[in-house]
């Protein structure tokens, strides 16, 4: 539509099948700020925030039995109004280290054009479905 028409449009939301459709870019938010922002394509191959994993891995896929069960992201959001110090996925976070509890990751390089909040960001390299539970 943007290119089409010559206008910008701005999806909020969790269904990553529509922003796959219709954004070139994207940005993923967490606890209100920006975690990860790429193409949309870098997002959906190459995901370097353990929340953008958690957000694709939780969606239907059409090359699983109907009846697969979706992996959720384990525990709680965070609460708003009382966040703590570090990065605000960190308590529900696989690849947390020590770091990440201590201080808030910023939008760092992780490709071309692709930014990642995340002192874990190279675990997930080359990674779409991350490690076992």
């Amino acid at each position: 539509l943007s290119q089409r028409f010559g206008v910008a449009m701005l999806l909020i939301t969790h269904n990553l099948g529509v922003v796959a459709r219709y954004a070139d870019r994207v940005n993923v938010m967490y606890a209100g700020k920006i975690i990860e922002r790429g193409t949309s394509r870098q997002i959906y191959h190459t995901p370097r925030h353990p929340y953008t994993l958690g957000l694709l891995r939780s969606v239907p896929r059409l090359d699983l039995p109907r009846k697969a069960k979706l992996d959720p992201i384990e525990g709680q959001p965070p609460d708003l109004v009382d966040l703590h110090p570090g990065c605000s996925f960190a308590p529900r976070c696989r690849f947390a280290i020590p770091r990440c509890v201590r201080d808030v990751p910023p939008l760092m390089p992780v490709g071309d054009n692709h930014l990642s909040a995340c002192w874990a960001a190279e675990s997930l390299a080359g990674s779409v479905t991350g490690p076992a539970r």
